[in-house]
């Protein structure tokens, strides 16, 4: 075994620091070309060769600078992305967002708020295992029809809160009951309650922005409303319009206010992508989100939009 070590070692010298082939290192040593691969591949799962991968430009320094001084930003994110591939930019925006997550996560204590959408399923997926310490994770509103995984929200918190080694609170009554006198009955339930207290005291809110899709997807659910036609975008369904004014588009919801966002330690948005543009600024206009986590695609779009770049 020590013998192969010190093969695996000179191996790796010889490919990683002199940047021979593999066929001109099975020359020198005496081997076959497959036998130096297997050294090679051994040689990282023995921890002999460790490969770490710096990220050049994760952040991209004066687009986060613009963002916060253009929206009154607490925090922005903007990470670097080498083309405009959607998946990409996707996948680098929930790295960038896990990574900026982790550390709150580790503090402890906190009640997290989570929001839906497939950014935010992504974000799940993104996330480490990681041992939490007395957290607690709550969807922002109640159950709706959607039979998409991405916007089942008590299916995503448990997910998140799996991750992280959370507790876990759902939402168990309808985001918009039949009518008037059944939601007065949901608010009298002890499921109603308890998540009301929570979204009173949201440490962390962690959002995506919908767009004109998830409008549809909601009218699909609810039926049209005409009001509907000055919405661009939602967060948490709080529709909004162009300019940031929050609009009520149905009665008789059940879901933390746009007050318990505003009043939360700290509101998260993470969205991307050339579609999301347009809803993405009216959602950073509604003043509700104090830091963004976006890619630099998107970033530059955004403040092309109001003329910023």
């Amino acid at each position: 075994m020590e013998l192969q070590k010190k093969q695996m070692a000179q191996a790796a010298v010889l490919y990683y620091e002199k940047k021979y082939t593999q066929q001109e290192i099975a020359k020198i040593m005496d081997l076959s070309r497959q036998t130096v691969s297997k050294l090679l591949n051994d040689a990282v799962r023995e921890n002999i060769v460790e490969i770490k991968i710096h990220d050049p430009e994760n952040y991209c320094t004066e687009l986060s600078e613009k963002m916060c001084d253009v929206f009154g930003l607490k925090d922005a994110l903007v990470c670097g992305v080498s083309n405009t591939n959607a998946s990409l930019r996707q996948l680098m925006t929930v790295k960038t967002a896990a990574k900026y997550i982790l550390p709150i996560i580790e503090k402890g204590g906190k009640n997290i708020a989570l929001s839906w959408g497939r950014t935010i399923r992504a974000l799940i997926d993104e996330l480490p295992k990681n041992v939490g310490t007395d957290n607690i994770v709550f969807p922002l509103f109640g159950a709706t029809d959607q039979v998409e995984a991405n916007y089942l929200s008590n299916e995503l918190a448990r997910g998140f809160a799996d991750k992280i080694g959370a507790k876990v609170s759902y939402a168990w009554f309808p985001y918009r009951p039949d009518s008037a006198d059944d939601c007065e009955l949901f608010k009298r339930t002890s499921y109603y309650k308890t998540i009301n207290k929570l979204w009173n005291n949201i440490d962390t809110a962690i959002v995506g922005i919908g767009n004109i899709a998830v409008l549809e997807s909601f009218e699909n659910i609810f039926g049209y409303n005409k009001k509907r036609a000055s919405a661009i975008g939602d967060i948490s369904t709080h529709f909004f319009t162009a300019d940031g004014k929050i609009m009520s588009l149905y009665e008789n919801t059940l879901c933390a206010t746009e007050q318990n966002l505003r009043n939360a330690g700290q509101t998260i948005a993470v969205a991307c992508g050339d579609d999301k543009v347009q809803a993405i600024v009216g959602a950073l206009r509604t003043g509700i989100i104090d830091t963004i986590i976006t890619d630099e695609y998107t970033a530059r779009l955004v403040l092309d939009r109001v003329k910023m770049i």
